[in-house]
């Protein structure tokens, strides 16, 4: 039997690392990756840099969204509602975006304040998830 050559795997395989990174993400519920990825040009590690500065600078949002649900702040509820479904909707975090998006309309036309909170905490619940997703990977 004739020696055949072998192939080493180099150490760091950025190709392979990048791979192995959207197919976690993929496994994130309530993410788009490829719609995500189309906003950063295909980037992974940048992708994966801007999923969790959202997460980081949304983290005291979610919390006062919360307490601003319960005072019945409409107008700053909807500020906060506002900034994060465009930022979830622009990274492809397509649950958290809806759920945003219906927590500011319902806040709009002026809803039952239960279902307002109710929103409030799914989206807190929904941000909570993501971050422990993304601290897994």
């Amino acid at each position: 039997m004739a020696d055949r050559p072998t192939t080493t795997i180099p150490a760091h395989d950025p190709l392979a690392q990048a791979s192995d990174t959207v197919t976690r993400l993929r496994r994130v519920p309530g993410i788009d990756v490829d719609a995500g990825l189309a906003f950063v040009g295909n980037s992974v590690d940048v992708y994966a840099r801007l999923l969790a500065r959202f997460v980081q600078l949304h983290e005291d949002d979610v919390h006062e969204m919360v307490f601003q649900a319960q005072r019945a702040d409409d107008s700053a509820l909807q500020g906060l509602a506002h900034s994060i479904k465009g930022g979830a909707a622009t990274l492809g975090v397509i649950g958290l975006a809806r759920l945003a998006q219906q927590l500011e309309q319902v806040t709009r036309q002026g809803g039952p304040r239960a279902r307002i909170v109710e929103l409030a905490r799914a989206v807190e619940t929904d941000h909570a998830a993501l971050r422990s997703h993304l601290a897994q990977m």
